[in-house]
């Protein structure tokens, strides 16, 4: 499963995010979408041996409509796919 995931992500552009992102409700700036995309691209092997690391501190890098969007997003996928 992790192979797939490495070999997705090597391959994601900005313009998957936005795709992503947009199919779900959540529309970012342009400046949300750069941190967003950044952010997978170094931190995905952390995050996928640890989904439960608390991302709040990175509140900051979006409005707090796109910020509560996107916490509710990823808890759903959590419980959706790892049952957490």
């Amino acid at each position: 499963m992790f192979q797939l995931i490495k070999n997705y992500i090597s391959n994601m552009t900005k313009e998957d995010v936005v795709k992503f992102t947009q199919k779900n409700g959540i529309f970012l700036n342009e400046s949300e979408l750069d941190f967003t995309y950044r952010f997978i691209k170094k931190n995905y092997e952390a995050l996928y041996a640890n989904p439960n690391v608390d991302l709040s501190k990175y509140k900051e890098n979006y409005t707090e409509e796109n910020y509560q969007k996107m916490m509710k997003l990823i808890a759903e996928y959590k419980s959706k796919y790892l049952g957490l």
